[in-house]
């Protein structure tokens, strides 16, 4: 599986199809997402390459509840002793007490969601910690959690500011082959994802990362407002709208 350095001590898994980020620092290893099903070895030999192993791992946060950002979290997390973070809108359908919602997909998508059709369903893990962007705590990683519900209703983003600032956008949106950001193919114009697409906008990051394309590695901020001035659509209210444009810029 391909290995991309991002910044100093933060890598990308994958090679654009589907995502997942090593973390390394001081205090261990921070996974964010962990493919799918069965990719636990794949992690771990990506680890060895940076003399690292799944032993090393301390923290797993998930973006959201689907299968190919859950799928080996059970695995890893029974290989070391990683406490996992997600949010708690997501949080039963990652142990496994309901089933990942779809998301909000275009009627000609439906019938061939992918994520679905492709991988095996995911075994359940337990949440250890919720993480929200009202907590304004730093996570493992040095990470902070941006809600970005719509995709899932718990979705979230996290961002690392330090080097110009990375975010990890998660599925709220994926970058095009020349470095403009645009909808992820199965999520449609609703409030809530154009609401969190705002919001992804308000804060100022050198590098945006996603789960389902290649990163945008110059002014990523700026792409961001350039989509998010594109949008007409209503929004609802994002309750850290204020918050984030007296507190970021």
């Amino acid at each position: 599986m391909r290995m991309e350095l991002l910044i100093d001590g933060v890598y990308q898994l994958g090679a654009g199809m589907v995502n997942s980020y090593i973390i390394d620092g001081d205090e261990g290893v921070t996974l964010v997402d962990t493919l799918v099903r069965g990719r636990d070895g794949a992690i771990a030999q990506n680890l060895k390459e940076i003399g690292r192993s799944l032993a090393d791992v301390r923290a797993i946060l998930l973006t959201h509840s689907h299968m190919d950002h859950t799928g080996s979290a059970s695995a890893i997390k029974a290989a070391s002793t990683a406490r996992v973070y997600a949010s708690e809108a997501d949080t039963p359908a990652i142990q496994g007490v309901e089933k990942p919602p779809n998301p909000p997909t275009h009627w000609y998508w439906r019938p061939m969601y992918w994520p679905a059709v492709f991988f095996p369903d995911p075994p359940p893990v337990e949440v250890d910690h919720f993480v929200s962007e009202d907590a304004k705590e730093v996570l493992p990683g040095g990470l902070r959690a941006i809600d970005t519900p719509g995709h899932t209703p718990g979705h979230t983003s996290y961002i690392l500011d330090r080097a110009g600032g990375l975010l990890l956008v998660g599925d709220a949106a994926v970058a095009t082959k020349d470095g403009r950001v645009k909808r992820l193919a199965f999520n449609r114009s609703t409030p809530g994802i154009d609401g969190s697409l705002r919001h992804l906008a308000e804060f100022e990051f050198e590098i945006a990362a996603f789960c389902h394309s290649k990163p945008i590695r110059t002014h990523a901020s700026g792409a961001f407002r350039k989509f998010a001035e594109s949008l007409t659509s209503p929004t609802a209210p994002n309750p850290h709208h204020i918050a984030a444009v007296s507190e970021r810029r």
